[in-house]
């Protein structure tokens, strides 16, 4: 017999996140964006640029004439098309080989932009990173794809409303600044920095990451009288498998 008081598992939409890098004068740096303090989830954490998937992201006639190597066909397209997008509509970098400059314009829709500029999307050159499932038990769900991709001299900007800032950050430094309670990071989001962390030019971390298989983190949560456990499985690789409470409350948006 079903237990009639659980609560259907709500669908895990999707979503795409990209790990933008780069050699800065002092060793790896990644691109970071602060989220605006009003936004509903995870206000004020300092996050990797990302969103959902739309469905025009899934139409792959859509952009099939701006890849760079257009016969190519991969099963996360739409997950890279749409890591791409989001880190033009959150920073305004267009990451794509085109005859123009690497700044783009910005509050361009993105399907113009890349007929405008005459763009071509070097998907290939992305990497998977990393593949992370919101819990079932929670009421928003989202299954993220994370890509790791080499940055090409690129100005940063922010969009100002979901972004409020964007920078490039080392790896080992924000997690030092996290531990010291001084910025907000989810429990994802720390993990994928020592995850990169563990390379020192973007050379290695490409390579680290070619060679190692993405496993997909479903975390498991436990309610506790006095809180909340949230659990990852082992075999994830990060050498972590439970959240602390700082990272659950940047999360619940309670501080």
């Amino acid at each position: 017999m079903n237990n009639s008081s659980e609560s259907p598992i709500a669908p895990a939409l999707p979503a795409s996140s990209i790990l933008l890098i780069r050699d800065g004068r002092g060793g790896l740096e990644v691109l970071m964006i602060e989220r605006a303090k009003t936004m509903r989830f995870a206000p004020g954490a300092l996050v990797f640029p990302g969103g959902k998937v739309d469905t025009s992201d899934f139409q792959q006639w859509r952009w099939q004439r701006y890849l760079k190597h257009e016969r190519r066909v991969f099963r996360d397209m739409a997950f890279r098309i749409a890591s791409i997008r989001e880190l033009y509509e959150e920073t305004h970098i267009l990451l794509g080989e085109r005859p123009s400059e690497n700044t783009a314009p910005a509050g361009v829709e993105f399907g113009k932009l890349l007929n405008t500029e005459k763009v071509k999307l070097d998907i290939a050159g992305m990497e998977p990173f990393a593949h992370w499932v919101t819990p079932e038990t929670m009421p928003r769900r989202f299954d993220t794809y994370f890509f790791l991709a080499a940055d090409s001299g690129h100005t940063e900007d922010f969009d100002g409303e979901e972004a409020v800032s964007a920078h490039w950050l080392k790896p080992r430094e924000v997690l030092a600044e996290w531990e010291a309670d001084r910025i907000p990071l989810m429990f994802p989001t720390r993990l994928n920095l020592m995850k990169l962390a563990r390379s020192s030019t973007v050379a290695a971390a490409m390579q680290a990451t070619r060679q190692q298989p993405v496993i997909r983190v479903l975390p498991k949560i436990r309610f506790k009288e006095r809180g909340v456990d949230l659990t990852i499985q082992k075999e994830a690789g990060y050498g972590v498998t439970q959240a602390t409470t700082k990272e659950l409350s940047v999360e619940s948006g309670k501080s």
